[in-house]
């Protein structure tokens, strides 16, 4: 396991991508980001992380340390300390969830370019209709059968089948028996 790490972020490329309603969470990130890479920063030049542990001399402490045994004890405790690496258990879940957004994505992108196609098709049908100030009573009940008041067919507000008169008469009757 090799450890990685961003060197550099382009801020500017970022800050291109970023909607006008999330300016404000984006600029609090990017302080909270840089107050961090500072302290980072600093901590790393105060006192630098290496690879692996330095050498001692252990034959100079041998000569100065007279208590016996001590400095054999203690390199023998120095040179079998480990500190492992912390395993990366989140890379391989985020790279799952970053595909499953990716795809995501994709079918929302394709949903609505099949939506505004079904939309400009409506759109068409609509602007090759002729205008209704220009049509005759028949091509406008051939349009729209049940939207307009026929001399024939008696009818109050708001003019839906539910509320006629003649509908509940006739439902009356037929649960009446007559």
């Amino acid at each position: 396991m090799s450890r990685q790490a961003i060197k550099a972020i382009n801020w500017a490329a970022l800050a291109e991508r970023i909607p006008e309603a999330e300016k404000a969470a984006y600029n609090a990130f990017k302080v909270k980001s840089d107050k961090y890479l500072q302290r980072l920063v600093k901590s790393v030049s105060m006192m630098a992380n290496p690879e692996a542990l330095p050498k001692i001399d252990w034959a100079y402490y041998k000569k100065v340390v007279l208590t016996p045994g001590l400095v054999d004890k203690f390199q023998k405790e120095y040179e079998s300390l480990s500190i492992p690496y912390p395993p990366d258990n989140y890379t391989a879940e985020i790279e799952k969830e970053k595909q499953q957004a990716a795809k995501d994505v994709e079918n929302f992108i394709q949903q609505k370019n099949e939506e505004i196609e079904e939309t400009r098709k409506a759109i068409s049908k609509l602007e090759s209709m002729l205008p209704f100030s220009q049509m005759t009573l028949e091509e406008f009940v051939d349009l729209k059968p049940d939207g307009i008041m026929l001399p024939d067919r008696v009818s109050t507000w708001p003019h839906t089948e539910e509320t006629q008169e003649h509908n509940i008469k006739d439902d009356d009757k037929e649960s009446s028996g007559h």
